[in-house]
C-alpha cells in the first residue's frame, strides 16, 4: 500500500485543507504515515504569513529530500502558491482534537498593506449555504462543537447572519474565527444571540492601537470605532470571551504611536492576544515604507506580551 506524509504549517484554513489532503489521498487507497522515510508522497502545506514561516517550509522541504529522495514532493499552501503550485479544492471537514473546523470562506479583498495573503489566495469566494449545511449534518455525532472559518470570514456572502442562521439550525456548538471590525453590527449581534448553540468567543483583529498606523496599515478603522464595536459585543454578550491579533513594530511606527497601542490594549481588557513582530514580505506596500530596526520591534513585541502574560 503507497503511503503520505503530510506537514501543515501556518493557520486553522491550513490544517483544514490537510484534512482535504488526508480524506482525498485515503479515499484513493493511501496510508498515512508519520515517518517521512517510508512515505512516497510527501505534502508541505506552507505558510507564506512571516518569512520566518516561508522558511520553516523550505527547511522542511529539504530535510524531506534529505530523508527520502525519492519520494514525490507537492508543496502546497500560501508559500506554495507563491511557486505557481495548486491546491485540492474539494471540501472535507478535519477534526482537531475537540473541535471540527469548516472552512466556509476563502481569499481576501483587503489588501492590508502587511499581508501577502490576498495577492496568494485570490478574491474573496464564499460556499453555498446548504453545502455548509449539509457538510455541519454529516458529521459525526460526536464532532458536536464547530468552529466555522475562512480566510476573511466577515466578507461571507450573502450575509455573516445568513450564515450563523443557517449554522445554527444543525444543532451543534459552534464559534467563529478571527472577525472584522465592520462585521459588527447590531443587526449581526441581535442574529448571533438567536443562535442557542452559538459560543460567544469574539477573536475580533485590531493589529494597532494607533489611529494614524491602522492608515498606514490600510485597516479602514480607527481606535475609537474599534472600542464602540467592542462595547456592542459585550452590550450584547456580558460574558463574551475577547481575542485579538497585533503587528508590532510595523514600518513608520513610532515609539509613541506604540505606546498609544499599549494603553489601547489596557483600556480594552482582552482575554488574550496574538502578538506578532512585524515581518517584511516582499510585494506588499509595507515592504517599501522606512523600516522599524530589529532591536526595537523585539522590545515593542515583549513589552506588549508581557501585558497579556500578565493578564493570564
Amino acid at each position: 500500500m503507497k503511503k503520505i506524509h503530510i506537514t501543515t504549517l501556518g493557520c486553522k484554513v491550513n490544517q483544514y485543507e490537510s484534512g482535504q489532503f488526508v480524506a482525498k489521498y485515503l479515499q484513493e487507497g493511501y496510508e498515512v504515515t508519520k515517518d517521512i522515510k517510508q512515505a512516497d508522497i510527501c505534502i508541505v502545506n506552507s505558510c507564506a504569513v512571516t518569512s520566518f514561516a516561508e522558511k520553516k517550509s523550505r527547511y522542511q522541504i529539504a530535510r524531506i529530500k534529505r530523508l527520502n529522495p525519492n519520494a514525490r514532493i507537492i508543496h502546497c499552501g500560501c508559500a506554495g502558491e507563491r511557486e505557481q503550485n495548486q491546491s485540492v479544492e474539494k471540501y472535507h471537514s478535519v477534526q482537531t482534537r475537540k473541535k471540527t473546523y469548516i472552512k466556509v470562506q476563502d481569499g481576501c479583498n483587503n489588501f492590508c498593506a502587511f499581508c501577502i495573503v490576498p495577492y496568494l489566495r485570490g478574491r474573496s469566494r464564499s460556499r453555498d449555504l446548504n453545502e455548509i449545511v449539509d457538510e455541519i449534518n454529516a458529521l459525526m455525532p460526536n464532532q458536536n462543537h464547530v468552529v466555522i472559518m475562512g480566510i476573511d470570514l466577515s466578507d461571507y456572502k450573502p450575509s455573516m447572519s445568513e450564515l450563523v442562521t443557517a449554522v445554527n439550525t444543525c444543532g451543534k456548538k459552534f464559534e467563529l474565527s478571527s472577525l472584522e471590525v465592520r462585521v459588527i453590527t447590531p443587526e449581526f449581534l441581535d442574529a448571533l444571540k438567536k443562535c442557542e448553540h452559538f459560543i460567544p468567543n469574539f477573536h475580533l483583529s485590531l493589529q494597532s492601537g494607533s489611529d494614524r498606523v491602522l492608515v498606514a496599515m490600510n485597516r479602514k478603522y480607527t481606535a475609537d470605532e474599534y472600542f464602540e464595536k467592542v462595547k456592542l459585543i459585550r452590550n450584547a454578550f456580558p460574558h463574551a470571551h475577547l481575542t485579538t491579533d497585533i503587528i508590532c513594530g510595523f514600518p513608520t511606527e513610532t515609539e509613541t504611536e506604540h505606546l498609544e497601542t499599549l494603553a489601547f490594549v489596557k483600556k480594552v481588557g482582552f482575554a488574550g492576544a496574538h502578538v506578532f513582530p512585524y515581518s517584511r514580505r516582499q510585494g506588499t506596500k509595507a515592504a517599501d515604507m522606512p523600516q522599524v530596526q530589529d532591536s526595537i520591534i523585539t522590545t515593542r513585541t515583549k513589552q506588549l506580551s508581557d501585558i497579556f502574560h500578565n493578564i493570564n
